[in-house]
């Protein structure tokens, strides 16, 4: 069976969890690969629309599919991921991606350690810590660029949902966590302590494969 290190990634929504998952990535280039949890969100449910749906909730995701998917890949086993729209908040019907193991897999999204059977599977786990106004901004950001959102719709939304959620359902994942990364990617000794503490547990693999 194929050892690899499996990192969760989380954090509230703008907090920055794809671009350190992206940044750790990069340092161990063809060793890594990165999935998002975002995959796993279950279609906005008929006649609802986005004003009316919580997407912060744990209720939003396909948790029994992504726990396992989640254990197919700790223990070596090539997966398929959905292929979710998020224009039109549905998967995309009867297309799904392959995603192969790798001496890394870095798992990011808002609840990937909600579930106390995720926590037990990962070797290693990441708070992105960032202020509330900073996160706003941020989704505010990607939301009227990549979703062609309204700033109305995204506010009445945050406050709606988001920040609710935040801080009953993504926030306590904190308290779980390996270590808490204040600033996301520009917190550069973080983010040595980070990839310094995967690099030897990637070694004790290598050793461990190699008996």
């Amino acid at each position: 069976m194929k050892l690899l290190v499996l990192v969760a990634i989380v954090g509230g929504s703008g907090a920055g969890k794809t671009s350190v998952a992206r940044k750790i990535a990069e340092h161990f280039a063809d060793r890594a690969n990165v999935l998002s949890m975002d995959d796993y969100y279950r279609d906005l449910p008929p006649g609802m629309t986005l004003k009316e749906f919580n997407f912060d909730d744990p209720k939003a995701f396909d948790f029994d599919y992504f726990i396992e998917n989640t254990k197919k890949l700790k223990d070596g086993n090539t997966i398929n991921i959905p292929v979710y729209n998020m224009v039109t908040c549905r998967r995309e019907v009867g297309i799904s991606t392959s995603f192969f193991p790798n001496d890394l897999v870095i798992m990011e999204g808002i609840l990937v350690l909600h579930e106390p059977k995720l926590r037990e599977l990962f070797d290693f786990s990441v708070y992105i810590d960032a202020p509330a106004d900073e996160r706003l901004i941020r989704r505010i950001e990607r939301d009227t660029i990549e979703r062609g959102r309204s700033i109305e719709s995204i506010l009445t939304q945050y406050r709606t949902f988001v920040a609710p959620s935040f801080r009953s359902f993504i926030e306590p994942q904190k308290y779980t966590c390996d270590i808490i990364l204040p600033d996301g990617v520009s917190n550069i000794t973080g983010m040595n302590i980070i990839t310094n503490a995967i690099e030897k547990m990637l070694e004790i693999n290598r050793q461990e494969e190699g008996k």
